[in-house]
C-alpha cells in the first residue's frame, strides 16, 4: 500500500510522490500490528513529556550559563537536519529518532524560554498556553470538518511552509557572515515584523491540519504499527515550530 503524506515535514522526508509504508496485507488480520490514532496520540504524549523534562534542564542550565544558548541552538539545528535525512531514508527509525529529537529540542526550547523569561516575565507560560490552545482548536476544526485537508489546501500550506523554511535557511546562513534580518528577530515590534510573525504562526497552525489528516488516513488505511512513531514525530515537529513562533510573536507584541 502507498499512503501519500500530507504533512510538509513528512513530505520532505519522502523519496518520491508516495511514501512506501511496506507490506500491509500481512497485518490485515492482526490489528495489534496496525497504526491507530490512539497509539499515535500516546506516542506524541511520550515525546512531549521527554521535551518537557529536558526543557526543564535546559532552562536551569542556561539560566546559570547564558552563553550555552547558541551551542544548544546549533545542536538542535544539526539534529533536525540529521532527522530529516534519517527518516527520509528509513521511516521505521522514527521510534528511535523521535525521542532523540524531542530531547534535544526540549533542551533548546527550555533554554530559549529561560532567556526570554528574563526580558518578558511570563512569556513561556503564555506561549505554551497559546500553543496548546492552537493545537486543540485546530483539532476541533479538523474533526468537525470546519477545515478540510483538500488538495488545494495542502498545496497552499506546503508551498508557504517551504518558502518559510527557505527564508529561515537564508537567515541562518547570512548570520554566519554577520548579516541579520531584523524583521524576524525577537522583540522587533514593527508592524512588518509582527505581520510576518502572524503569517508564520498561521501557516504553522495550518500544518497541524495536515498532521491530523496524515494520522487519520494512516490509521484508516491500515499502515504498519511503526508509522505511529512517524506520525507522532511529524506532529512534534509542528508543535516545536509553533511554540518557537509563539515566543517570537509574543515578544514582539509585548515590546
Amino acid at each position: 500500500m502507498n499512503l501519500k503524506s500530507s504533512n510538509p515535514a513528512m513530505k520532505a522526508f519522502e523519496q518520491s510522490e508516495n511514501l512506501s509504508l511496506g507490506p500491509v496485507d500481512q497485518f490485515v488480520g492482526d490489528e495489534s500490528q496496525r497504526m491507530t490514532i490512539n497509539g499515535t496520540i500516546n506516542k506524541t504524549g511520550i515525546l512531549v513529556v521527554i521535551a518537557l523534562v529536558t526543557g526543564a534542564w535546559g532552562w536551569s542550565t542556561v539560566s546559570a550559563s547564558p552563553q550555552l544558548l547558541m551551542p544548544f541552538f546549533w545542536v538542535s539545528f544539526v539534529v533536525s537536519i540529521g532527522s530529516f535525512f534519517a527518516i527520509r531514508a528509513r521511516p521505521v527509525w522514527a521510534s528511535t529518532i523521535g525521542p532523540i529529537y524531542a530531547a534535544v529540542q526540549g533542551v533548546f526550547l527550555g533554554s530559549l524560554s529561560g532567556i526570554l523569561e528574563n526580558y518578558y516575565p511570563g512569556i513561556a507560560m503564555q506561549a505554551a498556553v497559546a500553543t496548546m490552545a492552537t493545537v486543540i482548536g485546530m483539532l476541533i476544526a479538523f474533526r468537525t470538518g470546519i477545515i478540510r485537508a483538500t488538495p488545494m489546501f495542502k498545496k497552499v500550506v506546503i508551498t508557504a511552509t517551504m518558502g518559510i523554511m527557505v527564508f529561515y535557511l537564508i537567515s541562518i546562513v547570512a548570520s554566519l557572515f554577520g548579516v541579520h534580518f531584523s524583521v524576524n528577530q525577537f522583540g522587533n515590534s514593527s508592524m512588518l515584523s509582527i505581520g510576518l510573525s502572524l503569517f508564520i504562526v498561521v501557516i504553522a497552525a495550518m500544518n497541524l491540519i495536515l498532521d491530523f489528516d496524515f494520522i487519520e488516513r494512516g490509521a484508516a488505511e491500515g499502515a504498519p504499527k511503526h508509522m505511529e512513531w512517524y506520525g507522532a514525530f511529524g506532529l512534534m515537529v509542528t508543535i516545536v515550530w509553533l511554540y518557537v513562533e509563539m515566543l517570537r510573536l509574543i515578544s514582539k507584541l509585548r515590546d
